[in-house]
């Protein structure tokens, strides 16, 4: 009796594992980080076109408020590292943001040279019907109202997703935009795990975290609390086969096309 029941149990738990794993079998998706920044500048108008041209499911960028409440395209507070000239961005309007010309990478093309930065509203038209634009909310709360505005007017087709590292930020989204998937950014263990059951009870989707603190056993403790999970930044084959074998839904990556190349079709 004893041998039948071990042998029940390990079946059980078996099949609790591979429910988990095939968790609605949501398909994975590939992020192209701040559109296809490996071959175009990030967070401009090219990179998110180029994203969807090499085949991204999705493309990720960045959003924050000038000085005149325009939601705009850009990852730092200052513009001096990604376009030679400083301004602060949140007190800096638009009409002199958008003479910026963002500066190419090592790993960008030329034909790309003299790309500026964009506003949301001419990135949302771009959104092809079977794609999803992943927005980086990296300001408070103050943006919201102005967010929903430009969505209002100028998200059309395709699907967005909201991200954000500030819990509040991306608590208050959630309750704005309920139809809309909000996934919690996190880089440390210690702070998903103080976040963790506000997450929940926040109703927020998912969790998107940086990859090197996925386990079996967080995926396993996001899998009981009906939390998806994503991760960034991953640019290497390996390790994105290891976040796909756990049961991760979607990575974000510089290499979209690349990447997705690489890895096995088969689930």
């Amino acid at each position: 009796m004893k041998i039948l029941a071990t042998i029940l149990i390990s079946l059980f738990l078996t099949s609790g594992s591979e429910i988990h794993n095939s968790e609605g079998d949501k398909p994975f998706l590939y992020v192209g980080h701040r559109g296809a920044s490996y071959l175009a500048p990030e967070n401009t108008l090219a990179s998110i076109q180029l994203a969807w041209e090499l085949g991204a499911d999705a493309a990720e960028c960045d959003v924050m408020l000038s000085s005149d409440q325009q939601v705009v395209l850009f990852h730092d507070k200052n513009t001096k590292k990604l376009t030679g000239e400083s301004h602060v961005i949140n007190e800096t309007p638009w009409e002199v943001l958008s003479r910026l010309e963002v500066k190419l990478r090592e790993t960008n093309l030329p034909v790309y040279e003299g790309e500026t930065i964009p506003l949301l509203s001419e990135v949302l038209p771009t959104i092809p019907a079977d794609r999803m634009l992943v927005i980086e909310i990296k300001t408070g709360p103050e943006i919201l109202p102005f967010l929903k505005d430009v969505l209002d007017t100028y998200w059309k087709s395709g699907k967005i997703s909201f991200i954000a590292f500030d819990f509040e930020t991306i608590k208050e989204a959630k309750i704005l935009f309920p139809e809309v998937p909000c996934y919690y950014l996190s880089s440390i263990q210690a702070d998903l795990n103080k976040r963790f059951d506000a997450i929940v009870e926040s109703k927020l989707d998912g969790v998107d975290l940086r990859h090197p603190i996925i386990d079996l056993s967080l995926m396993a403790k996001c899998n009981d609390a009906g939390l998806d999970v994503w991760c960034w930044t991953v640019n290497d084959p390996q390790t994105a086969r290891k976040m796909k074998d756990l049961g991760v839904t979607a990575i974000t990556t510089d290499r979209p096309k690349w990447l997705k190349e690489q890895i096995p079709i088969q689930n």
